[in-house]
């Protein structure tokens, strides 16, 4: 019985509506509770807090995403939104570990972590393909590429540095991460939100600009951070 609600439940049956609310609701507080580590000062309780906050609610926003795909028919977009979060999640949890561990390395249930993410990239890719969906092919990649470094890493790490070199800090796994999770969370709100502000007749390069704004200015942003601190640090 419980097979039979696989991509079979209407948009307004009740679990649907309530996963749908969970994943809006936890998608907005995402986006708001982000912007205090980005805005507000590095370190302090309060960038703690919403870190905190911001990793649990991308864990909510992945849950609803899967159940949602799973519940209802399955759909271009419904499989795009399910790709971004996932991935978004995978980001956020990673950065916040390395933050919470000051450590880039990856122990423990970590390794596991990114196994299964690796295996659910391939997944997202296959399915993407089986579906015609080429943004959850895309997004899948993206995962991938994360997921299977990491696993790369945990499993068969680098060799010791050469003395007197300086290791890389978790800082910029931290803050790279993170931002890269708010700007892919930041781009699937734009995308799903777009057709109900843009007017009748917007051009066809607005619906791109969207597409491609987020990831322009939030990639200017990190590098710019990054550059920041390997000057403080003296690693550039």
């Amino acid at each position: 019985m419980l097979a039979s609600l696989f991509f079979a439940l209407p948009s307004d049956a009740l679990l649907v509506r309530a996963l749908l609310y969970t994943h809006i609701a936890a998608g907005f507080t995402a986006l708001l509770s982000g912007l205090v580590p980005m805005l507000g000062r590095k370190g302090g309780p309060w960038h703690v807090r919403a870190g905190r906050l911001y990793t649990y609610c991308m864990l909510a926003v992945a849950a609803t995403a899967v159940g949602l795909v799973l519940a209802q028919p399955i759909t271009g977009g419904r499989l795009f939104l399910t790709g971004v979060a996932v991935l978004a999640f995978y980001l956020s949890y990673t950065g916040w570990r390395a933050a919470a561990r000051r450590s880039p390395r990856l122990v423990g249930a970590d390794k596991w972590l990114a196994i299964g993410s690796l295996l659910v990239a391939v997944a997202m890719i296959g399915a993407g393909v089986r579906f015609g969906s080429i943004l959850f092919a895309f997004f899948g990649g993206l995962l991938a590429v994360f997921a299977g470094g990491d696993t790369r890493l945990a499993f068969a790490p680098p060799a010791t540095a050469a003395p007197g070199a300086r290791p890389v800090p978790w800082i910029f796994r931290h803050f790279t991460r993170m931002g890269g999770a708010y700007i892919s969370t930041l781009t699937a709100f734009l995308v799903v939100n777009m057709g109900r502000w843009l007017p009748a007749g917007a051009p066809a390069w607005v619906g791109t600009a969207v597409w491609i704004a987020p990831s322009v200015v939030g990639g200017a942003l990190i590098g710019r951070t990054v550059r920041a601190h390997k000057q403080r640090m003296k690693l550039a």
